[in-house]
């Protein structure tokens, strides 16, 4: 079977053959535990499906190789995050952290309308700091 002929379905067995090599390697013990080994395993699995989906998003072998050669090289090309969009990130990534400890989001659930429309809002907010503007994007399953 040629490159170009994989399809959806084929990324599809990707994802299970590395959620059945998690099982095995996690025998019996429960998913989700915080632990060092959870906060490894975690950042593995991005990384897993990060690169499937390169080869779910290239048209062909060459270029996904060309793309994950960009990822992991020191490319010398437009730097995609400002430093700015990392401190934005940095921020998320404390407040995802602080939600954990001390519930944030449940507590916002049921506060008064104006502090739910207010956080609201400012989510809206940093969702839109994040677009793109100077160019359209098609839809990714138009390829199909």
């Amino acid at each position: 079977m040629a490159w170009r002929e994989l399809e959806f379905r084929d990324l599809g067995a990707y994802h299970g053959a590395w959620l059945s090599v998690e099982r095995l390697v996690r025998g019996g013990r429960p998913a989700g535990q915080d632990s060092t080994c959870g906060i490894l395993s975690s950042a593995g699995t991005f990384l897993i499906v990060t690169l499937g989906w390169v080869f779910f998003r290239a048209k062909d072998l060459p270029e996904s190789l060309y793309i994950i050669g960009q990822m992991f090289g020191a490319a010398h090309g437009k730097i995609l995050f400002l430093r700015w969009h990392v401190g934005l990130a940095v921020v998320a990534l404390i407040v995802a952290l602080a939600d954990e400890k001390f519930d944030w989001f449940e507590r916002i659930m049921i506060a008064p309308g104006w502090a739910y429309g207010a956080a609201i809002s400012l989510m809206l907010f940093c969702l839109e700091l994040f677009g793109v503007f100077d160019e359209a994007i098609p839809f990714i399953y138009f390829q199909f």
